[in-house]
């Protein structure tokens, strides 16, 4: 029986001592590049390579992290369709005596947006190094890093904007060929003779009760260029529509002689659907390929 409860002891005894262990706190909020908050962002911290712990960023896009004392650790931030970021953080030094004076240190995450066929690999490294200095008794952060760092990121700032706009180039020119394949077409189908008769209804424009905006309905493609051109001035025009059980946020985009309509679906069951001309795509390309930065690129070409 005191073999037992001498046990115990020495359990609550190793708890105590792991619940008191002195930590370096830091803490963020993570965002996009439209400075809105990600949620759900996955937060890894390793030691010598190990996972030391994971989790996911709450719903504000709000994480914190207790790292030990003595300790060198990778904090990494990731999320699909964004590039990842990881910054480092050295604890040697500190001692628990020291801990009482040092503050919850905040390290906020702006995560890119990921572009196909732009050399990422700059941030495998750390973005930022916080190293203890005993001199203040402070979480110091090494000002020469960063600035290279920052430095190195408006090269790839740089590499993706060309790479939006080759890519944006690349659709203009499929466009233009679809285009052309389907009025040769027609003009191959009129030539042919037809005893046939029908009768082409015109697109109905099924307007909202309660909002002026219109729903873009399928039509040839020529005469629905022709008309959007005809009711929206260039750049990028938004509408909101309340559909049976779907919201739909509706943006038209004119440049030059050129139009495509975006919309995205938001149910009432939580789902949602995003298209380009009736095409499907994603979330992220609705929002890449509609924001007014994505749209200045192209127009300065």
């Amino acid at each position: 029986m005191k073999r037992f409860t001498h046990i115990i002891l020495l359990i609550l005894i190793s708890a105590f001592s792991r619940a008191n262990e002195g930590v370096v706190q830091f803490k963020g909020t993570i965002y996009n590049e439209s400075n809105a908050v990600l949620n759900g962002a996955l937060v890894q911290v390793t030691q010598n390579a190990f996972l030391f712990n994971a989790f996911t960023a709450n719903q504000q896009g709000e994480y914190k992290i207790n790292l030990p004392v003595d300790g060198e650790y990778d904090v990494t931030i990731s999320k699909p369709g964004y590039v990842q970021k990881r910054y480092s953080v050295s604890t040697k030094g500190v001692t628990k005596e020291k801990l009482a004076g040092l503050p919850v240190y905040t390290a906020d995450i702006v995560l890119l947006n990921f572009y196909e066929g732009v050399d990422y690999s700059l941030f495998e490294q750390p973005i930022n190094k916080y190293e203890y200095n005993p001199e203040n008794n402070n979480m110091d952060y090494n000002e020469k890093y960063l600035k290279q760092m920052r430095e190195a990121m408006r090269e790839v700032k740089k590499e993706e904007r060309e790479a939006i706009k080759l890519a944006r180039e690349k659709e203009l020119a499929d466009r233009k060929i679809a285009v052309q394949s389907k009025v040769g077409y027609i003009s191959q189908k009129k030539s042919v003779p037809t005893t046939v008769k029908t009768e082409v209804q015109q697109p109905v424009q099924q307007k909202n009760e309660t909002t002026s905006a219109v729903l873009i309905t399928k039509s040839s493609p020529s005469a629905r260029i022709t008309e959007l051109l005809a009711k929206y001035p260039q750049g990028i025009t938004e509408e909101f529509i309340e559909g049976q059980n779907v919201q739909i946020v509706q943006r038209i985009i004119v440049k030059d002689q050129e139009a495509w309509v975006y919309q995205k679906k938001t149910f009432n069951w939580g789902g949602v659907a995003c298209f380009r001309d009736n095409t499907p795509i994603t979330p992220g390309i609705f929002e890449q390929e509609t924001s007014a930065d994505y749209n200045t690129i192209l127009s300065s070409k």
